[in-house]
Parts: structure tokens; sequence; C-alpha cells
């Protein structure tokens, strides 16, 4: 086989094989994004959301000073999760990447801000509700598209 001939299957060879390259990459940034945002959904939840629920920030609540803490150290912990996600949304062509990756900014926003809040001792009780608003709107928006968003369970360093 001469080399023309070489090249020529060489280069059909990788025309071919892009594609399936493509979608591979596809997939796992798809994964990626998904478990950036199941740890963040892990860390609001367990953290923050069920606390609230069972009064641990309220006036008189044992320990309320350092769950409250703890909530906002979890909080900036998600934060830096979501962030990562966005990076991955900022250059991608994939439909879902760019529908999800548009409501996580404001999501952001909101996460730092009561995070901020929490870890500095204030309680935010409008902040965390609004939070749990937008983290069902975020989830919803994922299932709909096909990926549900289920939370990863990972250490959180001093939690």
């Amino acid at each position: 086989m001469n080399n023309a001939r070489k090249g020529l299957v060489l280069a059909t060879a990788l025309l071919v094989s892009a594609p399936a390259q493509q979608a591979q990459a596809t997939a796992f940034e798809k994964a990626k994004f998904v478990f950036h945002l199941g740890v963040a959904y892990y860390a609001f939840n367990t953290w923050v959301w069920k606390p609230y629920r069972q009064y641990k920030f309220q006036t008189g609540a044992p320990n309320q000073r350092a769950n409250i803490v703890k909530a906002g150290l979890a909080l900036v912990f998600a934060g830096y999760q979501v962030n990562s996600a966005i990076r991955m949304t900022q250059n991608t062509n994939d439909p879902f990447l760019k529908k999800i990756g548009s409501l996580l900014p404001n999501f952001s926003k909101t996460l730092t801000n009561v995070g901020n809040d929490l870890k500095n001792g204030r309680f935010n009780e409008q902040g965390i509700q609004d939070l749990n608003r937008q983290t069902n709107t975020l989830l919803n928006a994922a299932e709909s598209q096909g990926q549900p968003i289920r939370p990863v369970a990972v250490p959180i360093p001093g939690l």
C-alpha cells in the first residue's frame, strides 16, 4: 500500500471516528455536570434544608449557632460546585447544558449570598426559602430534559 493510500485510509478513519468521540465527550461532560450539581444539592439538602425544616436555626435551638455556621460552610462548598458547573456550560453546544446552565448564575448568586450570611452567623430565613425554590426549579428543569439530578454524598471538610 503506497503512502498516499495509507494517508487516505487514516484520514477516513479519523473522520468517521470523530463524531463518536464527540458523543462520548458530551456524555462525559453531562455526567460531570450532573455530578457537580448533585454534590451541591446534597450539601444544600443535608446541611441547610433539613436542619431548617427541623427548626435547628431558630433562637433557643440546641447548637443553633454551630448549625447556622455549618449551613453557611455547606453553601459556600455548594457554590463552588455550582461555579464548576457554570464553567462547563460556557463553551458548549449541548442543549441540555445550555438550558440548565442558563439557570445557574442566579442560583450561584443566591447560594453565595445566603451562604455568606449563614457563615457569619446571620440566619436568613427568606434566603433559605428562595434558595429552596430555585433548587426545585433547577431540579425540575433537569428532569424535564431527561437528566435528573440526584444528591451525591461527598465528605465536606470540617462538617
